[in-house]
């Protein structure tokens, strides 16, 4: 670990943000989720039964730049869900956050298993407001710090945490 650097999530982002704050004209025959924290379970978007459709037209006046960069996180009501982006025909409501990582320094995977670990979900919890439903600021996201390997031991590490996961 003596290599490992120490980074703020901000400085090895391209884009961090959040969903819309406020409703979408809902569109029951509409082929995008409109999809919130509680969507986000076990690295994966699950779109439930009761999880509201919004049209092309409503989707590209909301959508925002998600990629095969994109870890997204709860972060209003539950927070700490994390999911990996595999794009999903979705678009993000507030309690969704996005993080466009820069893959020339971090590797998704990588950064996905530091968003299940205690020191990030204790910041979360750290940095969060509202005492009847929680909420962590993007600026409490940009600021995490944690400590960033080479890329390859980066791969390495995630490779033996995803088979243990498998």
């Amino acid at each position: 670990m003596n290599d490992w650097q120490e980074v703020v999530l901000d400085e090895v982002s391209s884009k961090i943000g959040d969903g819309l704050h406020g409703t979408p004209t809902y569109d029951d025959q509409g082929l995008y989720s409109f999809i919130n924290g509680n969507n986000l379970l076990n690295g994966r978007i699950v779109i439930k039964p009761e999880t509201k459709k919004i049209s092309e037209s409503e989707y590209l006046k909301i959508m925002k730049p998600l990629n095969e960069s994109t870890i997204l996180i709860s972060i209003n009501g539950t927070i700490g869900n994390v999911a990996k982006y595999y794009g999903e025909p979705c678009a993000l409501g507030k309690s969704a956050c996005y993080i466009n990582l820069d893959t020339t320094r971090v590797q998704r995977d990588f950064f996905y298993y530091e968003c299940l670990s205690e020191n990030f979900q204790s910041h979360l919890e750290n940095v969060a407001t509202g005492t009847t439903i929680p909420n962590v600021p993007l600026k409490g996201i940009r600021a995490y710090k944690f400590n960033l390997p080479s890329l390859p031991e980066q791969k390495a590490i995630a490779s033996v945490l995803s088979s243990l996961d498998d």
